[in-house]
Formats: structure tokens, C-alpha cells, sequence
């Protein structure tokens, strides 16, 4: 049994597995075996342990269930800080199943990358998408795909909105962290390897 996931202890991406137990068997030997409960058939408990700092969680099956939860996979360093808090704070959301919540932070971090990238932050939001639209930071397309994020993070902010599903909030999620690599992380890659070339 192997599952790969970000350590909720430590934030390193590290593939579990069995936990070695030891026990005393007949003539006082000591055996060692994986940490693995099979409370039914298809239906197996174990204890994981990170390759990185040897802390334990409790894994169900091949990981459809993990306590304690583990981290959603790190946002890109070439996004701002405070930026990618926002975007970070969405993605434990989700994991938590606090789709509301994710989808509202989502349309946050959407919002302070509209104000970062020049936007003026007295408009609404819809007018800040528009702006960098005007501003050719990015295309029809995208801003299509940014006002999707705007609509339903608008929605789950606001009483009596239709209910967010997990579905509905992971598109949220991937629609704003594509957004942000549009705006940050491909042109750091661009102006990267065009400094290599010039080298």
C-alpha cells in the first residue's frame, strides 16, 4: 500500500506506507509487520508514516480518507505572498469541504490579483476584470473565465445562494489558480528562460 500526499506535519509531498509495529510472539521472539486493521473485506485502516519527519496519519483503503487531512497541493512561488495566502486558504477549504468557503477566497485572490496587476481597487470587481481586459494583461477568453469565478464567489458570499458542490467549487478553484499562473507564473517562466538564453 503506498499513497503520495503533502504532509499535513511537515508540507512535504512524501509517498506513506505501512508503519512498521513490532510484537512479541511465541518464545518471547519480536516480529515486525505493516500497521494495517482490516475492519472488513475492501475496508482496511493503516497507520502511514512521512518519509520526511516519520509523523503518523491514519489512511482508509488507498487514501479515499486521511485524518489528519493533508495539505492541498502548494501554489506557485512566483505568485505574490499575500496572493497566494488567499489562494492557499481556498485550497484547505476544499479539502475540508468548506466549498463555500473556497469559492469565496478563490474570487479573493482573483480580486487582489486584479488590484495588483494595476486595477483600479475603488470598482467592483466585474470592472477590474474588465480593465485588464482593456489593458490587453489578458484575453477575452480569460476574462470569461475569471467572471465564472466572480459569479459563484459572488453567490456563496450572499444569503440564500444556491448551494456550492464539491464540483462546482474545484472548477472555482482551478479556473482562479490558472488565472494567477496566466498573470505570474508563465511570464516568470518566459522572462526566466530568455535570461538563460541571452547568457
Amino acid at each position: 500500500m503506498k499513497v503520495s500526499i503533502f504532509c499535513p506535519y511537515c508540507k512535504r509531498h512524501t509517498s506513506l506506507e505501512p508503519a512498521p509495529v513490532k510484537y512479541r510472539g511465541t518464545y518471547d521472539r519480536t516480529y515486525t509487520t505493516g500497521a494495517i486493521w482490516e475492519k472488513a473485506y475492501e475496508d482496511i485502516w493503516w497507520i502511514g508514516i512521512c518519509n520526511y519527519c516519520n509523523n503518523p496519519v491514519l489512511v482508509h483503503n488507498n487514501g479515499d480518507k486521511i485524518y489528519p487531512i493533508p495539505l492541498p497541493s502548494p501554489t506557485d512561488n512566483n505568485i505574490p505572498e499575500y496572493i497566494r495566502k488567499d489562494l492557499d486558504e481556498a485550497k484547505i477549504c476544499f479539502s475540508v469541504e468548506a466549498f463555500r468557503a473556497c469559492t469565496t477566497m478563490a474570487r479573493r485572490a482573483i480580486q487582489s490579483a486584479c488590484i495588483d496587476k494595476g486595477a483600479d481597487k475603488n470598482k467592483r470587481l466585474e470592472l477590474e476584470i474588465e480593465e485588464l481586459a482593456q489593458k490587453n494583461l489578458i484575453t477575452q477568453d480569460i476574462k470569461e473565465w475569471t467572471d465564472v469565478v466572480r459569479w459563484v464567489g459572488n453567490d456563496s458570499a450572499h444569503p440564500n445562494s444556491p448551494e456550492v458542490l464539491k464540483a462546482d467549487s474545484e472548477d472555482i478553484l482551478k479556473l482562479a489558480e490558472q488565472f494567477l499562473h496566466v498573470l505570474y507564473v508563465t511570464p516568470a517562466i518566459a522572462k526566466s528562460r530568455k535570461s538563460k538564453r541571452k547568457k
